[in-house]
């Protein structure tokens, strides 16, 4: 079979300069045009092993990973030590993924050639427009779910293990802190913890879950009079709130006496804080029951 030096480079320049421009994608690195240029061409003179030293380096665990590195480095440096060693295994990733990629459209439009009597046959040369093939349905992937997945990857890293303490009781909840979520009770001015009323129905009297089930400006009063003469009459709050659609809102907040906040191996704690009560989800995947003002966390 006769192999095209030059063509072989070309094809083998583009996918490099596609593979490093998916890492500076997904990973958000910073690099210029020219970096990529030379990242690329620094991996093809690995090829110049291959053509006239039978691959003696090239080919060996060890020169792979040297020809990576290199590459990655030639790209994105300068960069910490967490974020090379993400590009590297995102670079190993990718180029896994086109490689398998491209074998599987092979033998799925080859199954003839690609098997001899139940045998996979190893001397293969796959075209390089499977390659490209492959790469375009990974970068379309890629471009369709990664924004999904990276949103995903973002709440749940601000998603915090919170513990609430109210009338002797505690409440284990799981809180997103929410930079948009700015409400205050009206009377001592505190940051408000919205939470979900699923969450805290537990801890609560029964006259008092009939009046949070509906809307609470329609059960104002029946609210009042369930806690009137109560220990529960300090604890309910009545919270104005402003959001999308709804200009002049109302919403039940509850006192409670405590509440522990877990983050970065450091507990925060806070007094007297308010609890405003939502009636809906406020995750659509069930990841938290409650939205936790910043301002908890600079008191």
């Amino acid at each position: 079979m006769v192999i095209y030096l030059d063509v072989v480079f070309a094809i083998n320049f583009i996918m490099n300069l596609a593979i490093l421009w998916l890492v500076k994608l997904i990973l958000k690195l910073r690099s210029k045009r020219f970096r990529f240029i030379m990242a690329a061409l620094l991996g093809n003179l690995f090829l110049l092993d291959m053509f006239f030293l039978n691959g003696e380096f090239s080919n060996t665990i060890p020169g792979k990973i040297v020809a990576s590195v290199l590459m990655v480095l030639a790209a994105f440096y300068p960069m910490t030590l967490s974020e090379f060693l993400r590009a590297l295994s995102l670079f190993y990733f990718v180029s896994f993924m086109v490689g398998g990629g491209a074998f599987a459209v092979f033998y799925l439009i080859n199954t003839e050639d690609a098997f001899s009597q139940g045998l996979l046959v190893n001397n293969i040369s796959v075209p390089w427009w499977i390659l490209l093939v492959s790469f375009t349905f990974l970068f379309a992937f890629f471009r369709l779910v990664w924004s999904m997945i990276s949103r995903r990857l973002l709440t749940n890293s601000l998603v915090v293990p919170v513990t609430v303490g109210i009338a002797g009781e505690q409440l284990k909840i799981r809180a997103l802190i929410d930079t948009g979520n700015d409400l205050k009770d009206p009377v001592s001015g505190s940051p408000v913890m919205i939470v979900e009323y699923s969450a805290v129905e537990q801890l609560l009297p029964d006259k008092i879950k009939q009046c949070l089930k509906g809307e609470v400006i329609e059960n104002l009063k029946e609210l009042e009079q369930s806690v009137l003469h109560s220990q529960w009459a300090t604890r309910i709050r009545i919270i104005p709130f402003t959001s999308i659609g709804k200009n002049k809102g109302i919403m039940a907040g509850l006192k409670a006496d405590r509440v522990y906040i877990w983050l970065d191996g450091k507990v925060y704690e806070a007094d007297n804080v308010v609890l405003g009560i939502c009636n809906r989800a406020l995750s659509p995947c069930g990841d938290y029951e409650a939205l936790l003002n910043p301002e908890f966390l600079i008191r």
